[in-house]
């Protein structure tokens, strides 16, 4: 089996950069952006418009090929029971946000393969995710029923209380350096050790294997070599694991329409994460972003470094796609700048602390989708925008933090 490869060849990177986020480049010729202004609007790098041979070198094929058979063969009943099943258990349980869901799901996707183990999803929320993605190249929905007859054991990585939890196994939600060093210190082979292991994680922790003894010793043995930076991760993982359903598919198409994006036009991509309290929902005290302006400000000198580097497009021309969490800042941002704003009319919904209804979550996934097609970003300190940029194979020079906005143009 061999390890997955990640991002392009020209990017290469070390143990301790992968694990702070940092890449380094090759020796090449790029814009002041750090890319090639050649490709935009449409034409995106996502995995499903990246041409299948690009891809395989993006992601590697080999170790995917022997997982998909490991997968089969334990689903029926030609290996030992192995499994390993990412559980959200609802409202309130500790699985997050969609960006908190999505990275879990990445890290522990990995973990099963590093493993040996059958990894499956119990998304088990009142909206189930196969309305809107369903299996690619695994059955990570088989049934949990069918998994009744075995041993299982709970784990709480992050958030959660479960009357079945030992307290052994869960782990601080507020300092994940604490839970990352445990992590890269214990052998999750033998610490894994039942039949089925059901994980509730809001982690992002797939970077740590590259410091992680025990899947260092398994690198070495089949060959590791990675390239990318720690959020390129999610990109290989939910192409492998997922695809979009037909009904979601038009859904998404009628969407990314209704914006009236002129085609190989540049896009900047900007989400604001207020956080459940803000200047609009002062009672909570989850502040993520204390003045948006910030973003919007930034948007600007982005878009002035654009035009530098490339003179053939209009400020005119380039737009600004907007997903956040919060009403009261697109009413704003829709007011303030009605040339340059796009943005959708979706149901803004917090699944973190409720159970979603289908247009809420609906909508979490259409902003989520529509982001990452964005060509550069200003992004908020949250899962959700480091996802998005991961899921189309951005670089991190692509990006910046509207509150720590990099460009001074």
């Amino acid at each position: 089996m061999r390890f997955p490869r990640y991002m392009p060849s020209d990017i290469v990177i070390t143990k301790n950069d992968f694990n702070s986020g940092g890449l380094v480049r090759s020796p090449r010729k790029l814009s002041k952006l750090g890319r090639a202004l050649s490709s935009y609007g449409n034409d995106k790098d996502s995995p499903s418009k990246i041409p299948k041979k690009r891809l395989k070198l993006l992601c590697g094929t080999k170790w995917q090929e022997d997982y998909m058979k490991l997968h089969r063969d334990m689903l029926n009943n030609r290996r030992p029971p192995k499994y390993l099943v990412y559980f959200c258990g609802g409202r309130k349980f500790g699985c997050g946000g969609y960006g908190n869901r999505l990275g879990a799901i990445t890290s522990l996707f990995y973990l099963a393969v590093i493993t040996g183990r059958a990894f499956l999803i119990d998304w088990n929320t009142t909206v189930p995710i196969e309305k809107y993605l369903r299996p690619r190249n695994i059955q990570w929905d088989f049934p949990m029923s069918k998994l009744r007859h075995l041993k299982k054991s709970y784990h709480y990585w992050g958030k959660g209380e479960h009357e079945f939890v030992n307290k052994d196994s869960q782990r601080s939600p507020v300092n994940f350096n604490l839970f990352r060093h445990w992590l890269e210190d214990t052998d999750m082979g033998s610490f894994l050790d039942s039949p089925l292991e059901i994980v509730t994680s809001l982690w992002y922790f797939a970077p740590s294997f590259l410091q992680h003894k025990f899947a260092e010793r398994v690198a070495s043995e089949i060959g590791v070599k990675v390239r990318g930076h720690r959020y390129s991760l999610v990109g290989c993982a939910f192409d492998f694991l997922f695809e979009r359903t037909a009904e979601f598919e038009r859904t998404l198409s009628i969407a990314r329409e209704s914006l009236n994006l002129k085609p190989n036009i540049p896009r900047i991509g900007i989400h604001i994460r207020m956080g459940d309290g803000n200047a609009f929902h002062p009672a909570s005290l989850d502040r993520r972003t204390t003045n948006f302006n910030n973003f919007f400000t930034c948007a600007r000198k982005l878009e002035r470094t654009i035009i530098k580097s490339k003179s053939n497009f209009s400020r005119e021309d380039i737009k600004w796609f907007l997903a956040t969490d919060t009403l009261g800042v697109k009413q704003v941002a829709l007011k303030t700048y009605p040339n340059k704003v796009v943005s959708l009319s979706v149901k803004l919904e917090h699944i973190n602390v409720r159970e979603p209804s289908v247009e809420g979550l609906q909508g979490v996934l259409l902003d989520h989708f529509l982001l990452s097609e964005s060509d550069y970003f200003v992004l908020s300190d949250s899962s959700f925008s480091k996802t998005a940029l991961g899921m189309n194979f951005h670089s991190l020079e692509h990006s910046t933090f509207g509150d720590k906005c990099k460009y001074i143009t």
